[in-house]
């Protein structure tokens, strides 16, 4: 899945095995692995029967295609062919105790972080924690870290062990509330993750008042909120193929010797990483295969995206380049002097300018475009694209929708867009702020890399001296 980091993503490393399709033990081709995993649910409010599975698309549901089993009591054991069993998070589906029900709705979710090589796994309402804290990014080690501490604050002495022995009777009360609580918030949300994330994340703010059931409604919409905010949606690598070792090349089908990898895992598998939609010029929705299209917009993130036009006499064209101008950054003379207004005469000489003018024309509708920040421009890049300019160059955006991609002037032929977002530098270098520089495109040759950050220049201060004055192409964004 996409990391969000301010640095190269290795992607010859991060390309990733696909699973087979949740194929059962039963297969008939007997020459395929049948993985194991054995556990128990250990949260004293859950009734059975209840169901298990590898939730391989992450979505708080077994579906019918997912490694499943129905137990009919506590201990289970799910088998499967797909090695995404062992790399997925456990989801169990059921229902709460009798006694519970009048408070409760009828279903009730929880979750364990994948099993990996883990000989048992405990399922319980301490263990859909650590699976809310990962669902904002943390890594396994940390998400514990997190709960841990967040246990510690309510006055609670976790196992040291916290996964392995998250049965311990020290924390039966609080699994006892966390299902309470968890059942009460899914009444509120239609979105499970949204409520696991926000008990998580809540935890060290309302904990005291969640073990002493006395959440109000206010806090309760608080906790979704947190929620919110914890699992806002992301796209993913666009890496849809698997390396094999031996061939050293990317194939449709995994290769069993190279398990784990990222198009086994997130939205890569569900719908390539990406849910995008083509719009006319008033922002309406357009086929999938229009020939002709002014924005598209990323379903996921809600964001709406400029789309460039190849035309020397249009003010949008994709090879003009532009002063940076925002609310706090005035442009520099030097600057300004060789933006492309300057030859071609045509509207727009900085990148404030430019959005001006597309909030005026209510461009696909939108009246509030501004620069994208450089983690916008990143959650946009498909590491799977392989189409190339004329010159041999690879795009980095997926070409089907982001047709319009241009590699750069030659002074800076690496893909390079504005953003809103400086980086923290040293202060003898670039007087502490730089521009960053994210690569959107592969050169011919790879001298650069997709995804590379790079933080050269800072920006020139109006009045001053500047030595090294930038201009660079601009893709807007609007919500």
């Amino acid at each position: 899945m996409k990391s969000i980091q301010l640095a190269v993503l290795p992607v010859a490393l991060t390309v990733v095995l696909s699973g087979c399709n949740g194929s059962d033990s039963n297969s008939s081709d007997q020459s395929q692995p049948v993985y194991e995993i054995s556990g128990r649910v250990s949260s004293a409010t859950v009734d059975v029967p209840m169901t298990v599975c590898a939730d391989i698309n992450r979505d708080w549901t077994c579906s019918a295609d997912e490694p499943s089993v129905k137990a009919t009591q506590y201990n289970f054991t799910l088998t499967s062919t797909d090695i995404r069993v062992k790399t997925s998070p456990l989801l169990v589906q059921a229902a709460p105790v009798v006694a519970a029900r009048s408070t409760a709705p009828a279903a009730l979710n929880l979750a364990a972080p994948a099993a990996r090589e883990n000989a048992f796994t405990l399922v319980n309402g301490v263990t859909t924690l650590v699976v809310g804290e990962m669902m904002s990014g943390a890594s396994l080690n940390t998400a514990v870290v997190s709960v841990t501490q967040n246990l510690e604050a309510l006055g609670i002495t976790p196992p040291s062990n916290l996964l392995v022995n998250s049965d311990d009777a020290a924390l039966a009360a609080l699994d006892s509330k966390l299902l309470s609580h968890f059942s009460q918030l899914s009444a509120r949300s239609t979105d499970y993750g949204v409520v696991v994330a926000g008990v998580a994340k809540g935890l060290n703010v309302y904990g005291a008042d969640l073990l002493a059931d006395s959440l109000a409604e206010e806090k309760l919409q608080k906790i979704l909120s947190l929620g919110q905010m914890a699992v806002r949606q992301l796209n993913d690598t666009g890496m849809v193929q698997h390396l094999n070792l031996s061939t050293g090349a990317l194939s449709n089908q995994p290769d069993p010797g190279a398990p784990d990898q990222d198009a086994s895992f997130g939205l890569d598998v569900t719908d390539g990483g990406f849910q995008l939609t083509k719009l006319d010029a008033k922002g309406q929705a357009l086929p999938e295969n229009s020939k002709t299209w002014q924005c598209v917009k990323d379903e996921r993130t809600g964001l709406i995206w400029e789309i460039k036009l190849d035309d020397p006499s249009a003010f949008r064209d994709k090879h003009r380049l532009f002063a940076l101008e925002t609310d706090t950054i005035k442009p520099h003379a030097d600057e300004i002097a060789l933006a492309s207004c300057r030859s071609d005469h045509l509207a727009a000489c900085t990148t404030q300018e430019y959005s001006q003018k597309l909030n005026e024309l209510a461009y696909c509708g939108k009246t509030n475009w501004r620069l994208p920040t450089m983690h916008e421009q990143y959650d946009l890049l498909d590491f799977s694209e392989t189409a190339t300019d004329a010159k041999g160059n690879v795009y980095g955006l997926t070409v089907k929708f982001f047709n319009d991609l241009w590699i750069g002037s030659d002074d800076l032929p690496y893909g390079y867009y504005w953003s809103s977002t400086f980086l923290r530098t040293d202060p003898n270098y670039t007087e502490g702020r730089a521009i960053s520089h994210l690569t959107q495109m592969t050169q011919a040759g790879g001298g650069t890399g997709l995804g590379e950050l790079t933080a050269y220049y800072a920006p020139c201060v109006a009045g001053e001296e500047c030595l090294s004055p930038n201009v660079m192409a601009v893709r807007m964004v609007a919500k």
